[in-house]
């Protein structure tokens, strides 16, 4: 199984579903349209009419419904067909489109593409610091799509040590080789947290005057994995020695959608406590932040996919350090969810 299916994917950000306009996003290899009814509430269906196999985002909306731009099929929230232009009294059980769970909550649009009953609302990560514009300035809801399968960026994330080699200019510090971290892992979610001592402050704090150049700080890095592919992250600076809660503080969403198996959408809101408003340090930190993404963590992935030439993770039998235990926790808890998956799947007398 490459994909977790009993599970909420990120399908957009909230401002990507504008009222009157259907959006289409591919998501773990299904097709998806996503639109607003007349309450403003996200309607999520397949987006292949089952007639003639058109896709339903080019059609339009129609009250709750949206039409097939092919033959003007209408299919409703249930993925019914609900209107059919040559036949008023038309009614089949086969002209319908999978309907999905959907929540809006955070400024986040959730998914579920597995089985609509075990559709668990409390499984969705808490993001609500993402609405609190009083204590933080936020960037942009950003967005990039990278030819990289999902899990390497689930293993890129969940290890930051590589910050000192891989963004010496940009998110890390010299002091990273050197630091120690705590892990911690439950069924779905896995904590790192890593603490980088005494070292010259990251770029990214002193572009915004959270730190000074060349300063000497302590430099902590929070990560939280929420299954499939949602990260929280913290990072911070505190003068060396000092308590946290006299340093300043980023916390960002990276949230990761897998198109298909070589593919993926990665979504971030990056949010700081200093420098507060002030929109040339906003756009500034988006800068660095694009750079670190797309041309210092974006190329080298590529190049690990291509090495690893579609072979699994544990058939090239890896060398694991110290530094990869958390990495390792989140492959193993994503695994052990999929076969329990896998199990519940299976026919009654298949599982005794």
């Amino acid at each position: 199984m490459p994909f977790l299916k009993d599970c909420w994917y990120v399908a957009a950000w909230s401002e990507e579903i504008e009222a009157g306009k259907p959006c289409h996003q591919q998501i773990i290899g299904e097709h998806v349209v996503l639109f607003r009814g007349d309450d403003g509430n996200v309607i999520a269906l397949n987006d292949t009419c089952p007639h003639r196999f058109a896709p339903l985002h080019m059609g339009k909306i129609i009250g709750n419904q949206i039409e097939c731009p092919y033959h003007g099929l209408r299919f409703e929230k249930s993925g019914q067909c609900a209107f059919n232009p040559f036949d008023a009294d038309f009614k089949s059980s086969m002209a319908s489109v999978p309907a999905y769970p959907v929540v809006e909550r955070d400024k986040i649009i959730w998914i579920w593409l597995g089985n609509s009953e075990r559709a668990d609302e409390g499984l969705i990560p808490d993001y609500g610091w993402i609405n609190n514009e009083d204590e933080y300035t936020f960037t942009r809801f950003l967005q990039m799509r990278q030819p990289i399968n999902y899990e390497l960026v689930l293993d890129n994330l969940m290890d930051l040590s590589h910050g000192q080699f891989l963004h010496p200019t940009t998110l890390g510090n010299e002091a990273m080789a050197s630091g120690t971290t705590k892990n911690r892992a439950s069924e779905r979610t896995v904590h790192s947290d890593r603490l980088n001592p005494n070292g010259a402050a990251p770029t990214l704090f002193v572009i915004g005057g959270g730190a000074k150049e060349g300063e000497k700080v302590d430099f902590w890095n929070d990560m939280r994995w929420d299954a499939p592919s949602i990260y929280f992250l913290q990072v911070g600076v505190t003068p060396a020695g000092e308590p946290r809660e006299n340093g300043v503080l980023i916390q960002s969403a990276h949230l990761i959608t897998p198109l298909d198996e070589e593919n993926l959408v990665y979504r971030y809101v990056i949010a700081r406590n200093f420098a507060m408003g002030d929109e040339d340090v906003t756009r500034g930190m988006e800068q660095v932040i694009e750079q670190a993404f797309t041309r210092e963590d974006e190329p080298i992935l590529s190049q690990v996919q291509k090495r690893m030439a579609g072979r699994d993770f544990w058939e090239l039998k890896p060398v694991i350090l110290k530094t990869d235990q958390a990495a390792i926790m989140v492959r193993r808890a994503l695994d052990k969810l999929k076969r329990d998956e896998a199990r519940r799947e299976l026919p009654a007398q298949l599982v005794n």
